[in-house]
Parts: C-alpha cells; sequence; structure tokens
C-alpha cells in the first residue's frame, strides 16, 4: 500500500466512526412522548456532541427553560410531539457555539418563512451537507501536507480554523439580523 492511500484509509477510517447525522422529520416518532423518553431520544440522536460520557446532552430542566424562555411551544398535557423534538435537535445542536437568544432569533425567523417540519429538514440538510464538506476539505488538505504522524494534529488546526471562522461570520451575522429587527 502506498504511503498516501495509507494515510487516506487511516482517515477513512477514523471519519467512519464519527457519525454526524440529524434525523429528518419523517425520522421522528409519530407519536407524543413524555419527558423522560423525550431526553431518551435526543441523548440518542446528539449522542456525537458529548465530550464525554458525563456530559448530558440535554436535562428536564433544559427542556422547561427552553419553553419558559419561548424558545419552544409548551407540551401538551406533559407529553412532546414530533413538533418538540425539531425544536430539541435544533436547540440542542445550535447551542454547542451560539447563545440562546441568538438561537431564538434563528429559529423563529425560520419559522416565521415555514413550519417547524421544513424548518428541520432544511436545518438537518445544511448540517449533513456543511460536515461533509469540512471533513473533505480537511482530508485533501491533511493528506496532502501532513505526515503519518501530522495526520491529525493538521485535522484538528484545520476544524479549529473553520470553527473559529464560522463563529465569527456567524456573530455577525446574528448582530445583522437583531439590528433588522429593531
Amino acid at each position: 500500500m502506498a504511503k498516501n492511500e495509507k494515510k487516506e484509509k487511516k482517515f477513512e477510517d477514523y471519519f467512519k466512526i464519527v457519525k454526524h447525522k440529524l434525523p429528518y422529520w419523517d425520522e421522528l416518532p409519530e407519536i407524543d412522548l413524555y419527558m423522560d423518553q423525550v431526553v431518551a431520544l435526543m441523548e440518542k440522536y446528539l449522542s456525537f456532541h458529548k465530550v464525554d460520557e458525563s456530559t448530558k446532552i440535554i436535562t428536564n430542566s433544559m427542556i422547561n427553560n427552553y419553553v419558559k424562555l419561548g424558545i419552544m411551544p409548551a407540551p401538551v398535557k406533559k407529553r412532546y410531539s414530533r413538533e418538540h423534538i425539531a425544536y430539541l435537535i435544533i436547540i440542542c445542536t445550535l447551542k454547542q457555539s451560539l447563545p440562546i437568544s441568538d438561537i431564538k432569533d434563528l429559529i423563529e425567523l425560520r419559522v416565521k418563512r415555514s413550519s417547524i417540519e421544513e424548518t428541520l429538514n432544511f436545518f438537518s440538510d445544511l448540517y449533513d451537507s456543511v460536515f461533509n464538506t469540512v471533513i473533505a476539505i480537511g482530508k485533501k488538505f491533511s493528506l496532502k501536507n501532513a505526515t503519518d504522524d501530522e495526520l491529525f494534529s493538521d485535522q484538528a488546526l484545520f476544524m479549529e480554523i473553520v470553527s473559529i471562522g464560522s463563529k465569527y461570520i456567524a456573530s455577525q451575522i446574528s448582530n445583522l439580523n437583531k439590528k433588522n429587527k429593531e
């Protein structure tokens, strides 16, 4: 096996392990769930956000706070529908890098233009496309410029730079959205 093929296999093997796919509307349960069931489902859907096993993706208190803050609708008779789960998928994913107030604004803007179903499908599709594109660019960069030992350190550096740039751009756009709201 050639050196570049070996690096590519190492890279491919690693990213087979990393599964980042958000569910689409049609993949959500059709029946309403109780709080504990929602928490368990969210842990399953978003487990890739965990830094370690002690990390909680969501808790009962978090869900109650999102309802109180008006980021998502209140449950009906203590039961949560697909709509609630869609909101939680978006909120829990975005809270990795955005303040809750910005998340609320982004969701409100998007849901005003379409339904929560369309918003979740758009969000999941966008997430999948961006994740795969960033991986492909990072792979190309790392395979070209790194030795076997440097492969993942260069990939980590690339991802940090993408993260910093993306966070900066997102904050600037959020500020523009706030100004346009006023």
